[in-house]
Order: structure tokens, then C-alpha cells, then sequence
């Protein structure tokens, strides 16, 4: 347990982060609401993308993976470097092509290049992949509330709900940024001090540095998740169709990956430190046990800070893109700027009574993002089959939408929840791409004989 003045800290951080959240509501327009005017400036958007990154489901799920593993979790960050190498150049593209055609969502873009089917399809993928993101943060913060203050994980999860939902409920769009620039400063320096604090415990174990230590039934789904994820990330599209501009674009996303890549490294140190020092205790709750038992009296309060700092950041993406998805893609689309901004925070509280219903079934953090990775490999192939191949048939992404969704559930189902989601994930969207390939291929030639029939009769 936590000490009463840590206590009271945690509270006036949460209360500080609701005034900025209502303040950022003041004088804002639809268009501030739904994407901050697309003007974000390079420490903007440099801040809302790395503590949008920065999530529950990474700390917690990577704290408890090097607790496992060691250093060979680092995998997924290896992965990631690479991915957001390849998902800067995409991103680039996609930056001048939103800024032409006033894209608000993923939808946007494979609505206009491959018409209102596909681009349905993807906002129900993106609609469940993103609510179930926006899950996994609830139930992350609500596990820290559970292990420090000692309370009910129900009410954990009211109260992680109720403090996004006030500030995102008055300001949208614009209200993450703002609150992600405060919670990303939170982010950083409390974590980087936490680690020189904790790196005072730290011994070296060589069995513990050893990269291959994994093994590659976890080494491969780790280092494609990291590669292939950039590509389904709905809040990296979001905040490059916010960005003032191409060039305010690469220079936030470059200093971003690279903060991110440290952050990383941050975690893994303190993932081992945790391991050595308290190696009888359940890999999801390493980080939030390391931080009670290793921290100094007085520091545990910082500590709780920076975690939720991370999650609130994360929490309020994810059920913001959740609820614009619904709203802008599905109910109310082609409708005026205003009418989807009002309908939107109504989405928004939809969204919240839904994520708490969800969170209080679904507990284990590890489990959800396998499941949630899985997911999003999925939409990441199609993604990438649209930038290596502009002109895939319509019939083709469908099908590799609604086939790899669909045997990635029968795969959780009938063999249950592992790393291996995200090997089956891409072996899925493959297959129905494959598939899609083949049913467009016979209905081409259908339709030429049947004209061929025409004309000669």
C-alpha cells in the first residue's frame, strides 16, 4: 500500500488532468473536435504520438515478458524499429494524400481507393481491433488501482473510465493532445528518473542478457508484431492527418521512434532489475510489484503517476478513434462537420459503458493483447497489400479482412491464447488475400464470357 500523501498526489494529478482536458473544450470548433484543426506543430504531435504508444498493453505486457524471457523480449522493439522505418515512408504518402482528400479516419482511405465495401469492412475490423486496445488500458489501470489502493477491481476500472471519459466527453480530438502533451513530460522524466533510482538494485546475470533466450516460437510473432503493427495503428494515421504539415510530420514521427526505442531499452533494465530482485511473483503484476517493493517511501506515488500517465494517454486514443469510427464511418458519414462532432461524444460515452462491461469480463492483460495483436496483423497485411500493389481488387481485401478475422478467433477458440495470434494473424490475411485473388480472377472471366455470349449473339 501506498501512503496517504502519495494518495493525494495521485488525486491532483487526475484532477489536474480533467481542468486541462475541460479547458482545451473552451472555444473549439467541430473541426477541433474531430482532428484539432490538422495543425499540430512538431512537439505536438511529437508528444501525443509517444505517450499514445506508450500503453498499458506495452508496459505492463512488456515488464511481464522480460520478466519471463530477459532481454529477448527486446525482440518486439527490434521488430518495431524496423516497422516504423517501412511505416515512415508509407506514412508520408498517406500525410499528402489525407491533406488532398480530407481523410478523418483508416475508412477514409480505402473508401476512396477501393469504394464504401471495403472501407466498411475495415471501420468494423478497426471498430473491434481499437475498442478491444481501448480495453486492455482500462483494465491495466484498474489492475495498478487494485494492487495499490487495495480496492475492488470494479471500482478500479469505474474510476480509469470515468476521468477519460469527463475531459474527452467536453474536448475530443483536441483534448488527447493537449492532455497527451502534460501526460507524455509525465512519461518521460518520471520514468527515467524511476530507472536511476532502480538501477541502484541492479546486478549483472548473464542469464538474463542472453538475446535468443526466447526461443523462435515467441523471438518470430514478437519481431513481426513489432514490424507489421505501425501499419494498423489507427492513432499513427490519426496524428499524421493532424500534422500542420509533410515536414512537421517526419520530424515529429522521427523523434518519436527513436524516444520510443529508448523507452524500450528503459524497460527492459527494469524489467530484469524486477526479475532478480522478485522472482516469485505473477508476470502481470511485475512492474506495478517492482515499483511498491523496490521504490523508496515517497517515490511510489511518482511511479503511479507515470503509469497512469501512459495509460490515460493510450486509453483516451484508443476510445476516441473506437467512437469516430462508429460515428464518422458507419452511423453518420458524409454528414456535416458539426452534426458528427455532437453524435460523436455520444459515441464516446457508448464507448466508455461498453469498455468498462468488457474490462470487468476480460482481466488478463498478457491474454487480451495477444488477442488484440493478432487481430491487427490482419489489417496491417492488407494495409501493406495496398502500398506494394495500389490496384488489389476490392474483393481480395475483403476477403482478406473478413477470412483472417475470422480464423483468428476459430485459432483463439479451439487452441487457445498464445504469441503464436500473430504468426496465425498474418498466415490468415495472407490466405484471404490469396483467396480474394483467386474469386476476383473467376468472376473477371464470368463476366467476360457472359459479354462474349452477348456479342455474338
Amino acid at each position: 500500500m501506498i501512503s496517504t500523501i502519495e494518495i493525494i498526489l495521485i488525486a491532483a494529478y487526475f484532477i489536474a488532468i480533467g481542468v486541462i482536458g475541460y479547458r482545451s473544450s473552451r472555444k473549439s470548433g467541430s473541426e477541433d473536435f474531430l482532428l484539432a484543426k490538422r495543425d499540430l506543430g512538431v512537439f505536438s504531435n511529437l508528444a501525443t504520438i509517444t505517450a499514445t504508444k506508450i500503453t498499458a498493453s506495452v508496459i505492463i505486457t512488456y515488464i511481464a515478458l522480460v520478466y519471463i524471457f530477459g532481454i529477448s523480449a527486446i525482440w518486439v522493439y527490434i521488430g518495431t524499429l524496423l516497422g516504423y522505418t517501412l511505416f515512415f515512408f508509407f506514412a508520408i504518402r498517406l500525410k499528402r494524400e489525407a491533406d488532398r482528400y480530407d481523410y478523418y479516419t483508416v475508412s477514409d482511405y480505402f473508401r476512396r481507393r477501393y469504394g464504401n465495401a471495403v472501407g466498411n469492412v475495415t471501420a468494423v475490423v478497426v471498430l473491434i481491433s481499437f475498442f478491444m486496445n481501448f480495453t486492455i488500458q482500462l483494465i491495466g489501470g484498474a489492475k495498478i488501482i487494485q494492487s495499490l489502493l487495495g480496492i475492488d477491481f470494479f471500482y478500479g476500472v469505474l474510476l480509469a473510465a470515468g476521468v477519460i471519459l469527463f475531459y474527452l466527453y467536453l474536448g475530443g480530438f483536441k483534448a488527447v493532445v493537449k492532455t497527451d502533451v502534460v501526460q507524455f513530460v509525465a512519461i518521460v522524466v518520471l520514468f527515467f528518473a524511476l530507472a536511476v533510482v532502480l538501477f541502484t538494485n541492479f546486478q549483472y546475470n548473464p542469464e538474463q542478457w542472453q538475446l535468443m533466450s526466447a526461443g523462435p516460437k515467441m523471438i518470430i510473432p514478437l519481431l513481426l508484431v513489432g514490424i507489421l503493427f505501425p501499419f494498423s495503428a489507427a492513432d499513427l494515421w490519426q496524428r499524421a492527418y493532424a500534422a500542420k504539415s509533410v515536414k512537421t510530420f517526419k520530424k515529429s514521427f522521427i523523434l518519436a521512434a527513436s524516444l520510443y526505442m529508448v523507452f524500450g531499452f528503459i524497460l527492459s533494465v527494469i524489467g530484469i532489475i524486477i526479475k532478480l530482485k522478485l522472482g516469485d511473483i505473477a508476470a502481470d503484476n511485475a512492474l506495478v510489484e517492482g515499483f511498491l517493493q523496490l521504490l523508496p517511501p515517497g517515490l511510489v506515488g511518482f511511479g503511479v503517476i507515470a503509469l497512469f500517465a501512459a495509460i490515460m494517454s493510450s486509453a483516451d486514443s484508443y476510445a476516441f478513434i473506437t467512437a469516430s469510427v462508429f460515428i464518422q464511418d458507419i452511423l453518420y458519414r458524409n454528414r456535416p462537420g458539426h452534426v458528427v462532432a455532437s453524435r460523436l461524444k455520444y459515441g464516446i460515452v457508448a464507448v466508455m459503458g461498453l469498455g468498462i462491461i468488457c474490462a470487468l469480463q476480460f482481466k488478463s492483460i498478457v491474454d487480451a493483447s495477444f488477442i488484440f495483436a493478432g487481430v491487427l496483423m490482419v489489417m496491417s497485411v492488407v494495409v501493406l497489400a495496398t502500398w506494394v500493389r495500389a490496384k488489389v481488387h476490392p474483393i481480395s481485401l475483403n476477403s482478406a479482412l473478413c477470412i483472417g478475422v475470422v480464423l483468428t478467433v476459430l485459432f483463439t477458440i479451439f487452441k487457445g491464447i498464445s504469441a503464436m495470434l500473430v504468426v496465425v494473424g498474418i498466415v490468415a490475411g495472407l490466405f484471404g488475400l490469396l483467396v480474394g485473388a483467386v474469386a476476383s480472377a473467376v468472376i473477371k472471366r464470368y463476366r467476360r464470357r457472359k459479354t462474349g455470349l452477348r456479342l455474338r449473339a
